[in-house]
């Protein structure tokens, strides 16, 4: 089975309803709890994937646990994903979801890893250069990996900019070694 083109599929009428009905942004927040439940609760996707377990049974769960916190809607659309078997595929249709949401709203996806940790100014001020720099919102996550010794890795919608010092070393060996 090609997954591709069901998870985008899949995604993009969950994103059209909730262009639809004005519902995008709480769609977005909703799309959000429900891919932490998949990635961070275990059971609840080994629940939902399994083949044994009656799909009455798997709707119930998911009106139990998220019928009080997700909008209607987003619980018929995880129903109609039992329904026709795509359990296996929901965390990548809210991913993809996600990534049609903030190309929607111009949100530009960020990641800076630095050597050690920053303090919560550097990264506001960084934050706010990188807005003004791409003249978009932008969604900053800030991760720490001391094997790069120093400098940063900056990582914008899939593209990076490794000015780390571990690079350079190993630009430098290259040169040396050729």
């Amino acid at each position: 089975m090609n997954r591709g083109p069901i998870t985008v599929r899949y995604a993009t009428a969950l994103f059209e309803l909730g262009k639809e009905k004005n519902e995008l942004d709480r769609f977005f927040q909703d799309v959000g709890q429900l891919l932490d439940h998949c990635l961070s609760v275990k059971d609840f996707c080994v629940f939902l994937n399994n083949p044994v377990i009656k799909a009455s049974q798997k709707k119930e769960l998911v009106k139990k646990i998220l019928g009080n916190e997700q909008h209607s809607l987003m619980i018929r659309f995880v129903e109609m994903v039992i329904d026709r078997n795509r359990e296996e595929l929901l965390s990548d249709m809210l991913r993809y979801f996600k990534g049609l949401y903030k190309k929607h709203k111009g949100i530009r996806s960020v990641k800076l890893i630095t050597a050690v940790a920053f303090d919560d100014v550097y990264v506001k001020e960084m934050k706010t250069f990188l807005e003004k720099e791409f003249n978009s919102s932008i969604e900053l996550v800030v991760s720490v990996k001391p094997d790069i010794i120093g400098g940063l890795i900056l990582v914008v919608d899939d593209k990076i900019v490794d000015n780390s010092i571990a690079h350079q070393i190993k630009l430098l060996k290259n040169k040396i070694v050729s």
